[in-house]
């Protein structure tokens, strides 16, 4: 029998206990309807009931009132009213006035004490009072609650290493609860130790293999930092175990597949599984966070807001977020600062939340509040870089030794190699230059297909370094380079074109990968694909910092780490600068320099400019960019479906009296160039051209050919093997076990080579030789 109507039910108990009831049956937007209403003059109980249940709906200000009045009142329960009541105010910002509630709720419940120390210890925390709030947790405690808010606790104070040994700790001392290893996987996520996070759900898993929600947590591991084919398998085991569940882990699990599909490209199967979530639980979070998102990278901006008004009413403050996001903005500033209180709130993150701060300076830089934005957005920069590894002299060591290493006389000597097809085009620059609106413009021609934010070419460096790694060379890239065959170029280039083709597999003629970073590889891509037409964005670099340095890229474990400091923010641009000038100078004219502020100026101009970069004809349907059905993944999502506007132009001057870090770095003289490095002392291959000759039972080519490559790399530990096997097949067997014992000493992590050096001296033994040369 369905219940009446909220309106229909005029006696407040059982409005409260139908709300109640829809927020245990994991409805909250029902139950929220039945909650909503004064609550004063109603029996103490029933307002206490009602202010639990708004308070697990996360509205505080209307939960404050009616556990204040539950607390004022005659009820048999007054230690849970005072716990709800403290834990409320805690939430709010008022942990002051919390401390007595709570202490009250501690000393008068009984049947849940673990929880009442907890929300004492967050109020204790909230002012700073760390011990205190330890003192209330015990490490030793076998209490699965007491343990997770203690290692919450350390987390919040910054101890995230304490946090994540006592997490490790209690789940050895308590095997068979998979809540801790979760809290681990989180805290370990947090710090972008992904892989670290895989392996503790997994162990979660192993000790409640048919937990729905666990195998949805792996699913959507990282967003992308799991192996793709582990998130569709953990997504199906989701689904799988959920059939026949309640209608919560059936909507959970079918919202993490859409996920899983949408990382994969698949947006509209991602889409139906979003939609086919919410018509089982319609107010879902990550079912309207991700399908709001879903749409809004494909253009469908008022289907978006819609999904994010829907999630904001029953959970404001991401409601809020990611309306903030697509540039809605609340007119009330008081909704701005309950969100700002929130974010300074303590989480496993810290003792504030930067996504939210980051947000928050979005949302006031909207409202012109330059000031506040700023502040906001150096606050939430400070605290992301706790957890950054990021270090500005190693980037520009990189830098410096990319540019040793391509050098005029390296390309020269191989200026006819390399994988001939122009369909590739990379557009690239400094991130939040605009490349982005350029990769629109040109996919807009009929005979372009922008791709988006490949990760092609750095898989490719990664491939590399893993088969140097392999091989024990010593080597790493960009000096593993040198040793690239005019063969290993040309199936770089035919790997990387069939990876684009999968993306692209219509008859366009050109695929733009419009990774900004590339920059720093444009010399490999000019080895791999020579052809290639290659489209630099230039933009002030004032603007450059100021939008990294207020964008939130939620990404600072991987290579944004420089966004989240100024001085870093500078440091980057000028190494960016020195590469370019270092690129033109070894590809002149074939890198088309775009700068945004003429772009914006004069846009067909420019768009005339590039198409003939790309030897396309005139086709007017770039100038209406906007109208491009494509999915953009990017920072821009929001921009790239406006016509060209120039309010960006010189956005610097708004938090001009913010940027004396930036403009000292800017100012000072860059360093000087390196040498470049001299031409490589082996023909490239040489390596490989000595394993042909063992394999051929050439041994004596071999040998020759091994001590050339050592000459040049002593380090080369595989060439020391094969130097090795080489001599054994000639019979000089204690030589052999000489350079294999080397190989071994320089790379031990080769369980082939161990057996091959033991067969050595296995015939040593035999002949009874020791040392002696046969």
């Amino acid at each position: 029998m369905a219940l009446p109507d909220p309106e229909e039910l005029l006696d407040n108990e059982q409005r409260v206990w139908a709300g109640a009831t829809w927020l245990r049956l994991g409805d909250p937007q029902k139950a929220f309807r039945y909650l909503q209403g004064d609550w004063l003059g109603v029996p103490a109980h029933v307002a206490g009931i009602a202010g639990a249940s708004l308070l697990a709906l996360g509205c505080l200000d209307a939960a404050l009132p009616a556990l204040e009045w539950a607390v004022a009142g005659e009820t048999s329960d007054p230690g849970a009213h005072r716990l709800n009541l403290g834990r409320t105010l805690t939430l709010l910002g008022r942990a002051d006035e919390a401390l007595e509630p709570l202490r009250e709720a501690l000393r008068l419940v009984t049947h849940d004490q673990s929880l009442a120390r907890r929300s004492l210890a967050e109020a204790l925390l909230a002012l700073g009072q760390i011990e205190e709030a330890l003192d209330l947790l015990p490490e030793a405690s076998d209490d699965v609650t007491t343990l997770m808010a203690r290692a919450f606790t350390l987390a919040s104070a910054a101890r995230h290493d304490d946090a994540a040994a006592l997490l490790r700790d209690a789940s050895t001392r308590l095997p068979h609860e998979p809540q801790l290893l979760r809290t681990a996987a989180e805290l370990a996520q947090l710090r972008g130790r992904f892989a670290e996070a895989e392996l503790l759900l997994r162990q979660a898993l192993e000790a409640d293999p048919t937990n729905v929600a666990l195998w949805a947590s792996l699913a959507q591991l990282g967003q992308g930092a799991l192996n793709p084919a582990t998130a569709r398998e953990a997504a199906d085991r989701a689904l799988e175990l959920a059939v026949g569940k309640d209608s919560y882990s059936w909507a959970l699990a079918l919202s993490a597949h859409a996920h899983v599909l949408a990382d994969g490209g698949n947006g509209a199967a991602a889409e139906a599984a979003w939609r086919e979530s919410l018509a089982v639980s319609p107010s879902l979070a990550p079912a309207l966070a991700g399908l709001g998102h879903g749409l809004l990278q494909q253009g469908r901006l008022e289907e978006a807001l819609d999904c994010f008004r829907q999630l904001r009413a029953t959970a404001p403050l991401q409601g809020w977020s990611q309306l903030i996001h697509a540039r809605e903005v609340p007119d009330d500033p008081a909704v701005l600062e309950q969100m700002e209180c929130r974010a300074r709130q303590p989480s496993l993150e810290g003792r504030v939340r930067s996504g939210l701060l980051f947000t928050l300076a979005a949302a006031w830089d909207r409202k012109k509040e330059y000031g506040r934005a700023f502040a906001l957005a150096q606050e939430a920069n400070e605290a992301s870089k706790l957890h950054l590894h990021y270090s500005p002299p190693a980037h520009r060591e990189r830098v410096e030794e990319v540019m040793a290493v391509f050098s005029e006389s390296l390309l020269a000597s191989r200026s006819d190699w390399g994988h001939p097809s122009r369909r590739p085009v990379f557009v690239l620059g400094m991130p939040r230059s605009g490349t982005t609106l350029v990769e629109q413009i040109l996919g807009s021609h009929s005979q372009v297909h922008g791709a988006g934010e490949l990760s092609q070419v750095g898989e490719l460096i990664q491939r590399m370094i893993a088969w140097e790694l392999h091989l024990g060379s010593g080597l790493s890239y960009p000096a593993c380079v040198a040793d690239l065959t005019a063969a290993d170029l040309q199936r770089h280039g035919q790997h990387l074109l069939d990876g684009l083709s999968a993306l692209a597999p219509g008859p366009e003629r050109h695929v733009i990968d419009k990774l900004p970073h590339n920059f720093e590889h444009i010399g490999l891509i000019k080895l791999v694909f020579p052809n290639a037409a290659i489209l630099h964005v230039r933009r002030d670099p004032r603007d450059i910092a100021i939008s990294n340095y207020i964008t939130d890229y939620a990404a600072k474990f991987g290579g944004m780490g420089f966004a989240y400091d100024l001085g870093w923010i500078g440091e980057q641009l000028v190494d960016h600068d020195r590469l370019m000038t270092h690129w033109h100078r070894l590809f002149p004219g074939q890198i088309l320099e775009v700068p945004y502020e003429d772009l914006v100026d004069d846009t067909e101009a420019w768009a005339r400019r590039m198409l003939e970069h790309l030897g396309l004809a005139w086709d007017p349907a770039v100038l209406e960019f906007q109208s491009l059905e494509r999915s953009v993944k990017t920072a821009s999502v929001w921009q790239v479906r406006q016509p060209v506007y120039t309010s960006s132009k010189a956005r610097w001057r708004r938090y001009a009296d913010h940027l004396a870090a930036l403009d000292a770095v800017l100012a000072a003289s860059p360093p000087a160039d390196p040498d470049p490095l001299p031409p490589p002392e082996l023909p490239p291959g040489q390596f490989a051209a000595g394993m042909e000759a063992l394999q051929a039972g050439r041994a004596d080519l071999a040998r020759q050919q091994f001590a050339c490559v050592l000459v040049a790399n002593p380090r080369h530990a595989a060439a020391h093997h094969f130097l090795g096997a080489a001599l054994a097949q000639l019979g000089n067997l204690p030589a052999a076990r000489e350079a294999m014992q080397r190989s071994v000493q320089l790379h031990p992590r080769q369980p082939s080579w161990q057996g091959n050096l033991a067969a050595i001296q296995a015939a040593l033994d035999r002949a009874g030789s020791g040392n002696r040369q046969p």
